[in-house]
């Protein structure tokens, strides 16, 4: 099972839960604070999503690693191109 199918699986499974709590389909007999507390349930979830999203990103861009090595070499190469350029007339 790829990873969008595991999220639509799971999202389905929310709103499915939601829609059955809400507009009482099954006729389940819940109290009213149940539906008052159901009623802006998926607002609550995208603004737990958000702020989940966001603390991930600010995460890895806080632990994200120097390529120390990577970063001389890329110099090297850029300096070394810059030179062939010179030598084929091309003024910087």
């Amino acid at each position: 099972m790829t990873k969008l199918l595991e999220w639509l699986l799971g999202v389905s499974l929310i709103g499915i839960s939601w829609g059955l709590v809400t507009f009482d389909l099954l006729d389940l007999q819940l109290p009213p604070q149940y539906k008052e507390m159901a009623w802006p349930m998926p607002v609550y979830l995208l603004v737990a999503f958000g702020c989940y999203s966001l603390a991930t990103v600010g995460y890895r861009v806080a632990t994200f690693n120097d390529c120390k090595d990577a970063a001389k070499e890329l110099q090297a190469q850029i300096k070394e191109a810059k030179e062939d350029l010179k030598k084929k007339g091309l003024k910087m």
